[in-house]
């Protein structure tokens, strides 16, 4: 289990308990000093017990105090352990290459007799001829890992780095294949919305034993790795790094493949179908195309959400494992503690305040029941105001999986209000994200059902979708349609007003090119040999032009 820290500088915090403690109890001794001043009579009266109680009081009440600032203290510090599955909407590509330039990869048992080094190169550079739209880095690993290109599109950066790989790159000793995959997981940006993956062309020698250590942290990320094999599994002798020392090295696939199989059956409950810890050999036929369609391939995980048969196939849905934030669980001892020492010092449990302790007790318990009662409805409130407030924060790969959290907890309570909320939210954040198609079929999910308030929402932003299409009949079908909701509306009334116009320009303009269309059919073949004429006449001036020009190019130059 992972026991984390966010905030360690804030236990600094609970030094404060020391002068406190000090002070209370200077002022517990002055209290007490007139306390045993105070004669009391011996009876059995409620005033007589509660003062007999006083000193217990005090003491209690400065615990209850002290464990309140406590549990604030760990709170803020941020502390968790345990983790769960969050699923997180990818869109995009991005993939990191990452090249072992060990000395090892100079051994020449490549096919063709080339250095395995040499062959990873041209490997990865047709590789790239056909990764057009895919964000690329790259990442060299020797002794230790290192970023050399961040994330781009441009090809040719990487292609003219590819030349220059060699094991003189780096001087640090040893081979850490670890530490490569690691600085490869860093090259993403945080709460990245694009599906990574790694890419690492090695022979599997390593000294560190980081490797599975590193695989497994990819998975939990959301990040897929391919180990790609280069070399013979015969041992070939080379000249280590001193330049003098010989050593025996081959490709060690059987090492690659346990690493990759130990991963994946550590985290075989996560549902992680979309991703993969494998190892590639890169002489195998179709190694290539099994890497480019690791890719391309735009599959949602099934179990994930509910319909996610109609998501858009330019989305992914996995998961990534999140440590759970533990301040919920201070702040509530916190917030026991700090109730428990104003009833301690305040409420007399004899008499009438025992009787109203006890009806507040009841009510506490009934209220406690209704909210268990509707508990479903609150924490599905709860993650839609979460994810709202990602989404006025421009993060929208959480707001889009807090969003489908709610739409599938709401249809398995069979809460509708719930449920057309959620996936409404969900399409407007498609439409933020310019995914009309995908925020089309949203909308069209909650219509039929909706409140008048979100369904005029709903047809108006449907409107909005078909008038960038261009399609101004069905835009002006849907502002018509939000009108009879609500015509007070006036954003309505004047996108009408438009997508009426163009509707008509639209309409002119197909009349006007069918009428040119028939008058013209009937003089096709003189207007052809006039075109004719003219395209003559049109070479003939322009090679007359392209003379002068030239003669007079060396003089301009």
């Amino acid at each position: 289990m992972n026991f984390t820290c966010q905030r360690p500088e804030a236990l600094y915090a609970l030094l404060l308990l020391l002068p406190a403690g000090i002070i209370a109890v200077i002022h517990y001794l002055k209290v007490m000093q007139g306390y045993k001043k105070i004669t009391i009579k011996e009876d059995d009266s409620v005033a007589v017990r509660r003062i007999k109680r006083f000193p217990v009081t005090i003491i209690l009440k400065n615990v209850c105090m002290m464990f309140f600032w406590v549990m604030l203290v760990l709170a803020y510090a941020g502390f968790s352990w345990g983790t769960y599955l969050e699923p997180v909407q990818k869109t995009g590509k991005a993939v990191s290459l990452v090249f072992d330039i060990s000395y090892s990869m100079n051994a020449e048992d490549a096919p063709g007799g080339i250095s395995r080094l040499e062959a990873a190169k041209k490997y990865a550079s047709m590789l790239i001829s056909h990764m057009d739209g895919t964000a690329i880095s790259v990442v060299i690993a020797k002794g230790d890992g290192v970023l050399v290109v961040p994330l781009t599109e441009d090809r040719s950066v990487v292609e003219s780095l590819l030349d220059s790989l060699s094991p003189d790159l780096m001087s640090s000793v040893g081979t850490s294949l670890g530490k490569g995959i690691r600085a490869a997981l860093k090259s993403f940006p945080a709460n990245s919305s694009e599906a990574n993956t790694i890419w690492f062309f090695t022979d599997g020698d390593e000294t560190d034993g980081l490797l599975e250590g590193a695989l497994s942290d990819c998975i939990k990320s959301g990040v897929s790795v391919y180990l790609i094999g280069f070399g013979s599994e015969r041992e070939t002798k080379i000249i280590s790094g001193d330049g003098k020392t010989p050593v025996m090295t081959a490709l060690r696939f059987e090492k690659l493949k346990t690493a990759c199989a130990n991963v994946m059956k550590k985290n075989a409950a996560m549902p992680i179908s979309d991703l993969q810890a494998s190892y590639i050999d890169a002489t195998e036929a179709g190694s290539a195309l099994e890497l480019l369609n690791s890719i391309k391939k735009n599959t949602v995980t099934k179990n994930a959400l509910p319909d996610s048969q109609d998501i858009n196939d330019d989305f992914f849905v996995t998961y990534e494992l999140k440590p759970v934030q533990r301040y919920k669980f201070f702040l509530g001892f916190g917030f026991f503690f700090l109730v428990l020492g104003l009833i301690i010092s305040e409420l007399n449990p004899d008499g009438i305040a025992s009787k109203l302790h006890k009806h507040s007790v009841v009510s506490i318990v009934l209220m406690v029941l209704m909210l268990t009662s509707c508990k479903e409805r609150v924490f599905g409130a709860k993650t839609i105001l979460q994810s709202t407030w990602n989404w006025y924060q421009h993060r929208y790969n959480d707001s889009v999986a807090g969003f489908f959290q709610s739409a599938y907890e709401a249809e398995q309570i069979n809460d509708m209000l719930l449920k057309q909320y959620a996936v409404y939210d969900l399409a407007v954040t498609y439409l933020s994200q310019n995914e009309n198609d995908a925020a089309l079929d949203r909308f069209a999910q909650v219509v039929d059902f909706a409140d008048k308030p979100v369904k005029y929402a709903t047809l108006y932003n449907c409107g909005i979708i078909a008038y960038r299409k261009g399609d101004f009949e069905a835009s002006a079908h849907y502002f018509r349609e939000a009108m009879k909701i609500d015509s007070s509306k006036m954003n309505a009334k004047i996108n009408l007003e438009l997508s009426l116009k163009n509707s008509e320009k639209e309409a002119k303009a197909k009349e006007n090119g069918i009428s040119q269309v028939s008058e013209t059919n009937g003089s096709d073949t003189l207007e052809k040999a006039i075109f004719e004429r003219i395209r003559e006449y049109d070479k003939k001036q322009w090679k007359n032009s392209e003379k002068t020009e030239k003669s007079n190019s060396i003089m301009d130059y």
